[in-house]
């Protein structure tokens, strides 16, 4: 599963993030193998979803979130 694909208010654990060109970046932001994250926001018509990891609430587009493998918890 993906993070886009996470049901709103349940938790994940991060597995890996996909090959991409974000990848780095997503990395930077502290999208990291081990970490857990919540969704707790997702806008309407495919807009930004808003992820808590730790204790910072991040926001990222569907595509770059279904680049994040995750297993749900």
């Amino acid at each position: 599963m993906t993070a886009d694909q996470l049901p709103l208010n349940h938790s994940g654990k991060i597995l890996e993030i996909l090959p991409s060109p974000l990848k780095i970046n997503l990395m930077e932001l502290g999208f990291l193998p081990g970490k857990y994250l919540t969704l707790h926001h997702k806008a309407p018509s495919g807009g930004p979803l808003a992820f808590q990891m730790d204790e910072t609430l991040l926001a990222l587009r569907s595509k770059e979130a279904a680049l994040i493998r995750i297993e749900l918890i």
